[in-house]
């Protein structure tokens, strides 16, 4: 019996039997998709990040800030427009004092300018912006001053013409619990959404 050549060993006998299975691969690069912007540092592709989606409230309180400073606007041009009527009236009554003119004239301008700015301030807290609650208190406050010089010359006039100081007083008064509850809520309303939802104010 013959067996293998010599210097050979029958377990390498075959270059067949060296081959050893490899494992299965799979490309990566097309099985694999990423979204995202690369970066400029590493080049690799940084995945997208949903944010959270802004409140609604910032926007819905600056239209109705829009709103009452349109009808602020249109009721200070018709208080301009009605001058002559009033100082005809306060003539009728014997009411021609310095004070009573230039005021008369003074008030509806200053109306017009305070909500041309708390207009504005809607629409930059409508575009989400956090200036306008400062712009808008700015106007808030002008509002106010003016209405305690308003509350002022009203009670002068009711006492000049009642010849009562108390009822002068008395109206004035309540000029000045109007003038501080309708400002109030005017403020209220550009100071809420820094409340409620800050984050969403740039």
């Amino acid at each position: 019996m013959e067996g293998p050549p010599e210097g050979t060993s029958p377990i390498w006998e075959s270059n067949e039997d060296l081959k050893v299975d490899e494992p299965p691969t799979t490309d990566l690069t097309n099985t694999i998709e990423l979204s995202g912007t690369p970066s400029s540092v590493s080049g690799f592709i940084a995945p997208e990040v949903v944010g959270r989606a802004k409140s609604g409230m910032p926007q819905a309180f600056g239209i109705l800030a829009i709103i009452l400073a349109v009808f602020g606007v249109i009721i200070s041009l018709l208080a301009f427009l009605a001058i002559p009527t009033q100082l005809d009236m306060a003539n009728s009554v014997g009411e021609n004092s310095t004070l009573f003119v230039i005021w008369t004239y003074l008030e509806p301008i200053i109306g017009i300018i305070v909500f041309a700015i708390f207009g504005y301030a809607g629409v930059e807290l409508y575009n989400y912006k956090k200036r306008a609650i400062f712009i808008g208190l700015g106007a808030v406050s002008i509002n106010v001053v003016s209405g305690l010089i308003a509350s002022y010359v009203t009670s002068v006039i009711a006492t000049s013409t009642t010849d009562s100081e108390e009822l002068g007083q008395i109206f004035g008064g309540l000029e000045v619990v109007f003038v501080l509850f309708c400002n109030a809520c005017c403020g209220m309303i550009l100071v809420l959404p820094l409340l409620i939802s800050p984050q969403d104010l740039e």
